[in-house]
């Protein structure tokens, strides 16, 4: 966006063009908003903590196209504040709030451009900033540290500009801003994903602390991270592969994950089940999914349960899906009931499918049916959100049907309205 750009002078011969509509207003202190610009689903913490170590290394450049690259990869990391406790920790949230900002102010080349891309991270860390508190005392915070950088003449406008009406630069009121009280912060689903997800985010913050620290397998790895981000995949797995040979078992699991992306399936397989003989989960997955596709099922059902029972619920949707595969329904309601205790979502659609199927109107298993199709559908599984409409106009509550009815309408799914009308349930 430019800013203070003049119109260039018309003839008075030629008529004025009409003015284009104006676009709607966005109240930036609704928090609301700033998750719609940073949606969760767009969010991933191994990704995004690489793309952090990427933006600490770019950060000493200072250079603008540098600065704007910084901008939204910095934003990206704090983005998971938004909906819990991120994958920042300790003075690296406020750290990382104050060089957003200072990325996103960076002057460019023609002296009044500022980046749509810049104003998105500079809301962003401004909202991060209010929700803490660490407004500076101006703004009616606590934290002087952004004092100096937030009440220059030039940054106070651009930041102004940033919460603005669209084409009204000057309308931006960042006292008001920072008057809005804190809103609380979204939870971490209660899931197996987001449980994974927050496993994933300490043992890779330990990683990074280990190599700031001096640990060489650590440091490799966290290259390797930075490597990956920047589309360096050769030099990448080169670090995971020296790292993995150092003993890191998260390198020997990325290793076989790049050695695949790269076409080098016999390398892959290497290192999955390098990692899986070491213990992780996720390599254990790997190494089933080789054992599947050179047709040794017995080897791949030991390494999903190997796999589920070291905390990858994965392994028994896995489990869940051959025991289908192989008509043994025994199994099958075994491996979904442990998979969908466990959180994890195909389990819990299906087991509850299959508590459905057997209630034979049994009021006390239709319910248990209806939990876990309804925690399912909660997590956007439409299949199970149509079954639980089934079960709960079985048992007699319409109203709790509605809420699903109309989770499956916002979705936009065709073939799933389409079966709602088929049923009578539209």
């Amino acid at each position: 966006m430019a800013l203070f750009k003049r119109n260039k002078s018309q003839s008075p011969s030629t008529p004025a063009a009409p003015p284009p509509p104006a676009a709607p207003a966005v109240d930036w202190a609704n928090i609301e908003n700033i998750r719609g610009e940073w949606p969760r689903a767009g969010l991933d913490p191994a990704t995004d903590l690489q793309r952090y170590q990427q933006a600490l290394s770019l950060y000493e450049r200072d250079d603008y196209a540098s600065m704007m690259q910084c901008a939204t990869l910095f934003a990206t990391a704090l983005a998971h504040s938004l909906y819990g406790p991120g994958i920042l920790k300790g003075d690296e949230l406020p750290e990382t709030v104050h060089k957003t900002l200072y990325t996103s102010l960076c002057a460019p080349p023609d002296g009044r451009t500022f980046a749509d891309s810049a104003q998105k991270a500079a809301r962003l860390a401004m909202t991060i900033m209010r929700e803490n508190g660490w407004q500076p005392p101006s703004f009616g915070g606590t934290m002087t540290h952004f004092e100096r950088m937030m009440m220059d003449k030039g940054n106070y406008m651009l930041l102004s500009t940033a919460i603005a009406p669209p084409n009204q630069p000057w309308a931006g009121d960042l006292k008001a801003f920072f008057s809005v009280a804190p809103q609380p912060t979204i939870s971490a689903l209660p899931d197996a994903e987001a449980d994974r997800g927050g496993e994933m985010i300490d043992r890779l913050y330990d990683t990074i602390q280990e190599s700031r620290a001096g640990d060489t397998a650590s440091s490799l790895y966290v290259d390797g991270m930075a490597l990956t981000g920047q589309g360096d995949y050769e030099g990448a797995l080169a670090k995971y592969s020296e790292a993995a040979k150092l003993g890191s078992v998260d390198a020997m699991a990325s290793a076989g994950d790049l050695s695949k992306d790269l076409g080098r399936q016999e390398d892959a397989n290497f290192w999955y089940e390098s990692a899986a003989n070491a213990g992780h989960p996720v390599g254990m997955y790997n190494t089933a999914i080789v054992a599947i596709q050179r047709g040794d099922s017995a080897s791949a059902k030991q390494w999903f349960q190997r796999s589920a029972e070291a905390g990858n619920p994965e392994g028994y949707a896995a489990l869940t899906q051959l025991a289908d595969e192989a008509g043994d329904e025994a199994a099958e309601f075994h491996w979904s009931r442990l998979g969908a205790e466990a959180g994890q979502l195909f389990c819990m659609g299906r087991h509850g499918l299959l508590l459905a199927r057997g209630a034979n109107r049994d009021v006390p298993t239709m319910r248990r049916a209806r939990d876990f199709l309804e925690q399912a559908a909660d997590r956007g599984h439409l299949d199970s959100a149509s079954l639980a409409i089934n079960l709960n106009h079985q048992l007699g509550d319409q109203a709790r049907a509605q809420r699903y009815v109309t989770m499956v309408v916002q979705s936009g799914d065709a073939d799933a309205i389409d079966r709602l009308r088929r049923y009578g349930f539209l």
